[in-house]
């Protein structure tokens, strides 16, 4: 489904969107440890990093409940690999997405969120399917099998 562009009749200043501002919160991704912006309300998910170049930090798109997740790099002019997380926090796919494309990435089925780093990162890091995915400080939900396994 797109969305439509609005015509806008007031100087330009007013016409702008306002660019959500998105937390850095540290994450662990299977041994890296980084720094994510955090997405995870309708309009940081809905901005993502669009107009981010270079990209500086990865994206975590987050969710309240697990749920298919279909992304696109629409305004977004960098490359990027997307590792989609299911809701025991595991990466169930990690793909790449071409620059500005309106091609469509879909998760396997239900995930609580995705992660975006730039093209290549996964791979470069050693992080690789099947590997967990927490942030034990920002969002204690990542870290509840922790203490079991």
């Amino acid at each position: 489904m797109r969305q439509f562009a609005w015509i806008c009749l007031l100087p330009l200043a007013a016409c702008q969107a306002e660019v959500p501002v998105f937390p850095l919160i540290p994450l662990q991704a299977g041994e890296q440890q980084l720094q994510v912006q955090l997405a995870d309300t309708v309009e940081r998910r809905m901005r993502g990093l669009m107009e981010q170049a270079p990209v500086k930090h990865g994206m975590l798109l987050l969710y309240d409940t697990p749920r298919p997740m279909t992304l696109w790099m629409k305004n977004t002019p960098t490359a990027l690999d997307v590792a989609f997380i299911d809701p025991e926090w595991r990466i169930s796919k990690i793909q790449p997405m071409m620059a500005n494309s309106e091609d469509l990435h879909e998760s396997p089925g239900k995930v609580i969120a995705a992660l975006e780093m730039p093209l290549g990162w996964f791979a470069a890091n050693a992080v690789k399917v099947g590997q967990a995915v927490s942030s034990c400080q920002a969002i204690a939900d990542s870290c509840h099998n922790k203490a079991a396994k």
